[in-house]
């Protein structure tokens, strides 16, 4: 029905309202109701309960909401045996008669899951824990836009541990809220058992806004009709019909009604139809296609255009650029799972910038190619910690099969010969599936991380199979000449390829390989602050008084040696006791990976040496370290930064680190801070002028800092000068159009 015409979509709206039977199931939050600041709030008026109740009294037609709320609530709307209720999405259901519980399930598990997420609510100002029967709602709507990232992180751990225990409920996200219930109960029921009370040749029309209506929407048949509300934007679906918000929704309501009265009322909005990309017209002359893990400005369930997340960090303001100028595509992970048993669902939005593809991962595959192979193999492999990773032939079939299911994608986006460049650890077999499938084109790869020695990597069982699959890419590109030097002699060693200069051939191909360090976009780190956030960081420097500030700024995980680091600000505070009520350190720790018991432990171990260090040195005036599990944007981070007289920056291995970089950006060149750099970041090699510094060494760190902290002004500002000139010689976009004009050289 794509292209109908003004005039047939009247014509087949008409068709449909005066249809008999005809049934409606229609969402409340968001459809009917607008949203509100909590959900309390969200009551239908009278004036929505007067048009369901109207139509639903008319003869031939069947009226159901179907909504996630409790049943007892819904029924003090909707009182009347006319209007027919399906509550908790689908857990309950009251037709003409008494309610029936459909899910059957025993509620108790959610009790304790419940508790904590209850804590965790209190903890975050703004945050609602609905609890049902069946189910319960964590509801962020009115949680300050900065602290939803650290909230969100947390609420999926705990609600990730407990999917682990009770593998009968799910995990639900909506619009701003995420919901936990038994993965049996969805409102797709609701569609049989509205048909069968609507009688033979009945034609259902379903209206919902959110994730959980599509469930309705994908059993619907061909007679039926499904209409999307973009309440909260613009979000894949598999409707065929749209509106715009619930004022829409009781027009179209009310046409209904009035058609079947008998009177033709002119309709004062009608569903729009939905149009969907021709996949031929997509890939007509496209010529690059970025693969990543994950995508920029991309959430499977979108809030408001400015509740986006950016899920690949500075990659994004890199290869934005690019795919612009290209007409490029970026094709990743939607971040959404499904059940191993439902099908891989994959599409295509448009971002403004560019185009992006999407595919959904079944549960399986989070556990073992993205918990397991990538993130408990690659990640500590790569990064030189042995002992903290496991191998597991599932992990290593998930991650085969992840890359057949993303070159399958790929192969229908792009024609054979077109530019493909991959990212990262997570895609180290993607040239070797696309050649497989035929594509002739050149394909290069970046590795955000290092890439570790010979007796490291030769740990991973399949290592050679990993290094032949890299080796049918046309270019690789690496943060650091070492990390170049240590693939090469891994290849060498494992393969029988042979080595003459910057090119590695094996098996025919020659692979040129090239160390490529990444960059920032400097000049985004000395944009005019908003007022709020120069308030917010002047606040924060108030609560440290006189105290001079050092800064750490991470991503929680293992590898930023963050223990260590503050380990080593005690020792300053041990053996240069004249900076104690002097100098504090701040330690900003970014959420990340919180349903991995490992990362659950490193924070547990920072906060206790938090705790420690601030019961032994801390004053009444003064606390030596505060510690921020919370993340920042750019403009908070850039303000920080500068208030900053020491940046450190000191992880154990990096591929880069570009918190480093942007420390240095962000500096006043008249009164720069000082860059404490750890030796083992890949950024060392080309920011020589920071305080190099050994993060392993806890009383060498802790006389580094010292020195940073007694730095004159003239040193400050001539090492800044050095250092600034050296981010802003090899920018991030630089880096991008620099590594494309490489690879389509290998064309």
């Amino acid at each position: 029905m794509q292209g109908l015409s003004p005039a047939m979509r009247g014509e087949h709206w008409m068709a449909i309202a005066r249809h008999t039977p005809l049934g409606v199931l229609c969402d409340l939050d968001g459809t009917l109701v607008p949203f509100a600041s909590s959900p309390e709030e969200a009551r239908p008026d009278a004036d929505a309960v007067t048009i369901v109740e109207q139509l639903a009294a008319l003869p031939g037609a069947t009226v159901a909401i179907v909504s996630g709320r409790p049943k007892d609530w819904l029924e003090s709307f909707f009182p009347g045996d006319n209007v027919f209720l399906v509550a908790e999405h689908g857990a309950f259901r009251r037709g003409a008669g008494a309610w029936q519980n459909v899910a059957d399930l025993d509620p108790s598990p959610l009790l304790s899951l419940a508790d904590e997420l209850e804590a965790l609510a209190r903890r975050h100002p703004g945050a609602l824990l609905e609890r049902k029967r069946t189910t319960v709602a964590l509801h962020y709507r009115n949680v300050r836009r900065g602290q939803r990232g650290e909230l969100l992180i947390e609420a999926f751990g705990i609600i990730d541990r407990f999917l682990a225990r009770h593998p009968a409920y799910e995990r639900l996200e909506g619009v701003l809220v995420v919901e936990v219930r038994p993965a049996s109960v969805k409102k797709s029921s609701a569609v049989p058992w509205l048909r069968g009370l609507a009688g033979a040749g009945a034609r259902l029309v379903a209206i919902g806004d959110d994730v959980t209506d599509e469930h309705m929407f994908q059993v619907l048949e061909p007679q039926d009709e499904s209409i999307v509300v973009r309440t909260s934007g613009p979000r894949r679906t598999a409707a065929r019909w749209e509106l715009n918000d619930s004022n829409e929704v009781r027009a179209v309501l009310r046409y209904f009604h009035g058609v079947r009265r008998g009177h033709t009322p002119p309709p004062i909005v009608l569903p729009r139809e939905i149009e969907q990309p021709s996949p031929q017209r997509i890939v007509e002359g496209r010529d690059l296609l970025v693969v990543s893990n994950r995508l920029p400005d991309f959430r499977h369930v979108e809030g408001d255009e400015s509740e986006r997340k950016r899920n690949v960090g500075g990659l994004v303001s890199a290869l934005e650029p690019a795919l612009r100028a290209r007409g490029g595509m970026w094709l990743g992970w939607s971040g959404r799972t499904v059940a191993d048993s439902e099908h891989v669902e994959s599409g295509i939005i448009d971002s403004g910038t560019a185009q992006l593809a999407w595919l959904d991962y079944r549960e399986s595959w989070y556990r073992h190619y993205y918990t397991g192979y990538c993130n408990g193999t690659l990640w500590p492999l790569f990064h030189s910690f042995p002992s903290r990773v496991t191998f597991s032939d599932e992990g290593w079939s998930a991650y085969q099969e992840v890359h057949e299911e993303l070159a399958k994608v790929a192969s229908r986006l792009v024609g054979p010969t077109a530019m493909l460049w991959a990212h990262d650890y997570h895609l180290l077999l993607f040239a070797k599936v696309m050649r497989q499938r035929g594509h002739t084109g050149p394909m290069g790869h970046f590795l955000h991380i290092p890439f570790p020695s010979l007796d490291i990597f030769s740990m991973n069982p399949w290592a050679a199979q990993l290094l032949d699959a890299l080796l049918d890419f046309d270019l690789l590109g690496f943060h650091t000449p070492q990390h170049v030097q240590n693939f090469v002699a891994c290849a060498s060693a494992m393969l029988p390829a042979k080595v003459a200069e910057d090119v590695v051939h094996h098996r025919g191909r020659a692979t040129h390989v090239a160390a490529m360090p990444i960059g920032i976009i400097p000049d985004a780190f000395q944009e005019p602050p908003e007022a709020s956030v120069v308030e917010e960081i002047e606040g924060l420097m108030r609560s440290l008084g006189n105290s001079t500030l050092v800064l750490g700024v991470d991503r929680l995980d293992y590898t930023k040696g963050i223990p260590e680091r503050l380990i080593a600000f005690g020792r300053l505070l041990e053996l240069f006791p004249e900076w104690r009520g002097k100098v504090s350190l701040v330690q900003v720790s970014v959420p990340s990976r919180a349903d991995v018991p490992l990362y659950q432990e490193q924070r547990a171990t920072i906060e206790a040496i938090v705790g420690r260090i601030n019961g032994e040195f801390g004053e009444a005036a003064w606390v030596p370290i505060r510690y921020l599990y919370r993340s920042y944007a750019k403009g908070q981070l850039a303000e920080l930064y500068r208030a900053a007289r020491v940046g450190y920056v000191t992880p154990l291995r990096d591929g880069m680190n570009l918190v480093a970089k942007e420390f240095v950006a962000a500096q006043d060149p008249e009164n720069p801070g000082v860059l404490l750099l750890s030796q083992f970041a890949g950024a060392a090699v080309e920011m020589r002028d920071a305080v190099l510094t050994n993060p392993y060494h806890a009383d060498g760190m802790a006389r580094d800092l010292d020195r940073a902290l007694r730095m004159e002004l003239d040193e400050r500002k001539a090492r800044h000068a050095k250092l600034l000139a050296s981010v802003q010689r090899s920018n991030a976009v630089t880096w991008a159009e620099g590594f494309l004009d490489a690879l389509n050289a290998c064309r």
